[in-house]
């Protein structure tokens, strides 16, 4: 058996519909197109299980880029379900089993182009963010102090504002006390309001 992903179909289709519509080019095992919540409003993509990989390769190549109901739909290789290669290396390529099914990222292999058709494909892109870490708890010896505005002016915008816990990577605690000294220093002139 083999899964294609479909999407950009109309909403108003439903796993019947999805089913008969791909009993064209093959035989279809199951149809599923996916909605919000339990029964809610379809979400405009859906999975398709054939009985063969030949069905899949044909329904890609028959179906894909045709127009169903006034829209064109793509239909691409499932990759939903790949397995974590180069997950463990560094920088290695993400997979699709990396994210959930509903990762609001695309993909476009099949056509070639780096991009997705639709947001429900994952991108598999290799980059991995890596989280920023307190330097005032790897490093004992530094402390914060109102006194001291360069350490204090690298947690504080072009503009002079105090920047938020997800770009300073700051604890909670540290946030708050960083937040405090600089208010402190730029009560009494330390630390500018406004940067120029």
């Amino acid at each position: 058996m083999a899964k294609v992903f479909v999407g950009n179909f109309s909403f108003s289709v439903t796993d019947e519909q999805l089913k008969e519509y791909f009993g064209t080019v093959g035989t279809v095992v199951s149809a599923k197109v996916m909605t919000e919540g339990h029964g809610g409003r379809s979400r405009g993509f859906g999975f398709v299980e054939l009985s063969s990989a030949e069905d899949a390769e044909k329904a890609i190549a028959e179906l894909n880029g045709k127009v169903w109901e006034g829209r064109e739909i793509k239909v691409s290789e499932d990759r939903s379900n790949r397995s974590r290669e180069g997950r463990g290396a560094p920088g290695g390529p993400r997979t699709s089993s990396d994210r959930n099914q509903g990762s609001s990222y695309g993909s476009r292999e099949s056509s070639g182009g780096p991009t997705g058709y639709f947001r429900a494909q994952p991108l598999d892109l290799g980059i991995r963010k890596t989280k920023k870490k307190d330097p005032f708890q790897l490093d004992e010896t530094l402390f914060i102090d109102y006194k001291d505005p360069k350490i204090l002016a690298r947690y504080m915008s072009e503009r002079g504002r105090i920047l938020p816990r997800r770009m300073t990577g700051l604890s909670s605690a540290n946030q708050r006390i960083v937040a405090r000294a600089i208010k402190r220093a730029q009560h009494l002139a330390l630390l500018p309001y406004v940067r120029s």
